[in-house]
């Protein structure tokens, strides 16, 4: 089967969108990261809900994308300030609750395909700073699944 290629998000204002190929379910870019794809769309549902995380979730978190014991990509997501922001970071970026996993497990997680209590206590998942923070993380998860609904990631 030849390759259906999408592009996630499908905001043609966005500057980092990542190519995926639906039909077999791999990045059209060598090394490229799911989760990019994800946190885009963190930031689309931002500006329709920003300001009403804010108020809920009161946090600063980063989420190291990680290969072993090597950080791939870091982005913070800042949902203390304003009406929130989602940005690419790195790893000396403060933040109130650092959350480090590799790319499947971070796509398994916003998905709700990754039980985050039974992730972190096998070591899949792996949360420094405030760890009762990373317990709101299913607002965020409910974020990026009504951001889009339909996307094959």
């Amino acid at each position: 089967l030849a390759c259906r290629i999408e592009v996630y998000p499908t905001d043609l204002t966005c500057s980092v969108c990542v190519l995926l190929c639906v039909t077999h379910r791999h990045c059209a870019f060598t090394g490229a990261l799911k989760s990019t794809a994800i946190f885009n769309l963190m930031q689309q549902g931002l500006k329709a809900q920003g300001p009403d995380l804010v108020k809920k979730i009161k946090a600063v978190f980063r989420f190291d994308i990680i290969k072993g014991s090597k950080v791939l990509k870091s982005w913070l997501v800042d949902l203390k300030n304003g009406s929130g922001k989602v940005e690419p970071a790195d790893t000396k970026t403060k933040a109130q609750c650092v959350i480090k996993l590799t790319d499947k497990n971070f796509i398994k997680l916003m998905k709700g395909k990754l039980n985050p209590m039974m992730a972190y206590s096998t070591g899949a998942v792996k949360v420094t700073g405030n760890i009762m923070l990373a317990m709101k993380l299913q607002k965020l998860t409910k974020l990026v699944m009504k951001a889009a609904p339909t996307a094959k990631l």
